[in-house]
């Protein structure tokens, strides 16, 4: 596995970060919030025009590892447009399908499903995908672009097995850029703001906090980059895209725990960029399942398959 992306593929990703920007970063998800017509209006056009949203990540090794740093980028400044959605959809089925939405059985609410026409709910373990009819858009403040929504019968667009995984992976990689900003959010605090004349990121506590901070962010970038690299060279199974997304939700609930401790009370504030990244995370942590309920798929599917792992753990066969 080489650690180091293709030069084509980080020049891109600047070009994203730098459009990003330009729409304010973060700044984006609060406009989108209290206009979510600007996630049609705005965000979409600029992604259109840099071609984001036409990348294939099963593609070659250079637009798969674009596409993933576009993510990433898009992550950083928790951009409202459900990039992931559309770019888990294989190439093949982007006229019939608007994007994917990962579920576990019956669903009422669904993230973004109101830009997203012709979307399908995937549910990962059984491979049936449903249609999605959005009935309204309903924010909340820890859901900001959540609809109700009615699933139908599994539709005549049949979604390859593969496609919950892309989703899965390219949910890390987002996760993984707003974790990336928190993370620098939360230093960029501990040496700028002084107490008792020095930096508080000299302090022993603040510090243990940086270290568990910053390892829980790049654990998440090495395995995500793993992962990755697994899915290229074929050898992905449903127990490693599970394992990234337990880690993926154990690293941002780190991060942002730290993060919120070496902010204090400034870090729950709504001007502060760091309560509207962890606001906005929260709906990508915790469907189709959170913690527990991905973890209950990862031991199902270790029981059933075994994981090539480290530590290598056989399958168990059922008695």
């Amino acid at each position: 596995m080489r650690r180091e992306w293709p030069k084509s593929a980080r020049d891109y990703g600047q070009s994203v970060a730098a459009a990003i920007r330009s729409l304010g970063g973060v700044e984006s998800a609060r406009r989108a919030e209290a206009e979510p017509g600007h996630r049609s209006e705005v965000i979409r056009p600029r992604l259109d025009a840099l071609g984001a949203l036409s990348l294939d990540p099963w593609g070659d090794e250079e637009e798969a590892a674009a596409a993933a740093l576009a993510v990433r980028e898009a992550g950083r400044a928790v951009l409202p447009w459900p990039i992931v959605h559309v770019l888990s959809v294989p190439m093949t089925l982007r006229d019939d399908c608007g994007g994917v939405h990962l579920v576990l059985g019956e669903c009422a609410t669904l993230d973004h499903a109101d830009v997203l026409p012709g979307s399908l709910a995937l549910d990962p373990r059984d491979g049936r995908a449903f249609p999605v009819t959005v009935d309204r858009l309903r924010q909340a403040p820890l859901d900001p672009f959540r609809c109700d929504v009615r699933l139908g019968a599994p539709g005549p667009v049949p979604l390859p097995a593969d496609a919950s995984g892309m989703h899965l992976l390219l949910d890390a990689f987002w996760v993984a850029g707003a974790l990336a900003e928190a993370a620098e959010l939360a230093l960029r605090h501990a040496r700028e703001r002084h107490q008792f004349g020095v930096p508080i990121g000299r302090f022993g506590e603040i510090r243990s906090r940086i270290a568990d901070l910053v390892l829980a962010r790049d654990g998440l970038d090495e395995l995500a980059l793993f992962t990755w690299w697994l899915v290229r060279v074929g050898e992905a199974r449903p127990a490693d895209l599970l394992a990234l997304r337990v880690q993926m939700i154990e690293s941002a609930q780190s991060v942002l725990a730290h993060a919120h401790q070496i902010l204090g009370a400034m870090g729950l504030c709504e001007e502060h960029d760091l309560a509207v990244i962890d606001r906005h995370l929260q709906p990508v942590l915790r469907r189709p399942a959170g913690r527990l309920g991905t973890t209950a798929l990862l031991a199902e599917h270790i029981r059933r398959d075994g994981f090539d792992a480290l530590f290598p753990v056989p399958a168990r066969r059922s008695r």
